[in-house]
């Protein structure tokens, strides 16, 4: 190879991002960008310290639904609700029993493969802790009896999720996705999922006033997000060999009380964060990806049929697997190629820098 060739390489492996024990992906459910944009000095230290990593204040909720259920499928899965390679899960209540059809893959007609199965088919062990029922889905769709069977590498069985709970309160599942961490020998993937925002949405509208039901849910949130990382930070088994990767299932308040308008703004721009286990350096996502991912203003819809497409919330079950080393989920659409940029790449002298 020649020498300059060679030298090219490892620059453009350099500025990769450095691989991770754990991946943990978390969903704010119905939260609007502009709520956590430019907090005031000492608000919302959870979200300001994420956000000192690669981030957007500009990712997008599904293409064609921006409701809660089919959106985190997408995250898990990769794939969009629609189309020939999507999901297909459109309901978004508590699903039928598996008797009945309640799992993915019998929506479908064949096998949707998701981001637990990758991790766990490589000896990763895997969790949902939810705040919402629904959620119950994943726990039916990936068990021992509907989990499909391991072909890679040593047997790790087909059910494919170590650990489901549902729990009522974000203080809840915060604390056990942290004792879930400190418990873990081996490498570990989750989905946390904080309903706060949504619920106070639902309830009260989305209200961008302070101290609105709404931004007090967001602060609720913020607190635990705050106490995760000084865990992780407290932790020397932990720190440093976290990632997290925060993002929306959708935004809210068009109409007010709630969020189905799938070409409203505020309820298709969502954050999509990706914390390194540091401070930094901040990155802009859409700008660092401006090459391979689509730049679109705030008002712009973005449908499927577009290419390349801007980020969505389904990156990030496969930016979660790229910062663990492990491959892409297996027939996924958003970032198949776990191509996302998560820093500038630097210059050949070393300098920051395309």
């Amino acid at each position: 190879m020649p020498i300059a060739l060679a030298g090219a390489l490892l620059v453009a492996m350099a500025w990769t991002a450095p691989t991770f024990r754990h991946a943990l992906v978390v969903s704010v459910d119905g939260l609007r960008p502009d709520a956590i944009d430019g907090p005031e000095d000492g608000a919302l230290p959870g979200f300001r310290r994420l956000m000192r990593g690669p981030h957007t204040l500009q990712a997008r909720a599904d293409a064609d639904t921006t409701i809660t259920l089919p959106n985190h499928v997408g995250m898990v899965t990769g794939r969009p609700v629609g189309g020939q390679k999507g999901h297909g899960w459109t309901e978004n209540g508590d699903p039928p029993s598996v008797k009945h059809g309640g799992t993915l893959h019998k929506c479908r007609g064949g096998y949707v493969a998701s981001m637990f199965d990758v991790a766990h088919d490589r000896g990763a062990v895997t969790a949902v802790f939810a705040t919402k029922t629904k959620f119950v889905l994943f726990s039916q769709s990936f068990d021992e009896d509907n989990g499909r069977k391991d072909s890679t590498g040593a047997d790790d069985g087909t059910d494919k999720l170590d650990c489901f709970a549902c729990v009522r309160t974000s203080a809840m599942a915060r604390e056990m996705a942290v004792g879930w961490l400190r418990s873990r020998q081996g490498p570990s993937i989750s989905l946390l999922h904080f309903a706060a925002p949504d619920l106070a949405g639902h309830a009260k509208g989305w209200d961008m006033a302070p101290q609105s039901p709404y931004r007090q849910a967001v602060e609720e949130v913020d607190r635990e997000l705050d106490a995760l990382l000084r865990a992780i930070d407290e932790d020397p088994a932990l720190r440093g060999k976290v990632a997290i990767v925060l993002t929306a299932d959708h935004g809210g308040g068009v109409p007010f009380l709630t969020h189905t308008e799938q070409q409203a703004p505020e309820n298709y721009v969502i954050p999509f964060i990706v914390w390194l286990g540091g401070d930094g350096p901040a990155a802009e996502l859409v700008a660092l990806n401006a090459d391979r991912r689509a730049v679109l203003a705030r008002d712009v819809h973005a449908g499927n049929e577009l290419s390349p497409q801007p980020i969505r919330n389904a990156d990030a079950g496969n930016v979660a697997l790229q910062l663990m080393g492990l491959p892409a989920i297996p027939e996924s659409v958003h970032n198949a190629r776990q191509d996302l940029r998560l820093s500038e790449a630097p210059s050949a002298d070393g300098s920051a820098g395309r």
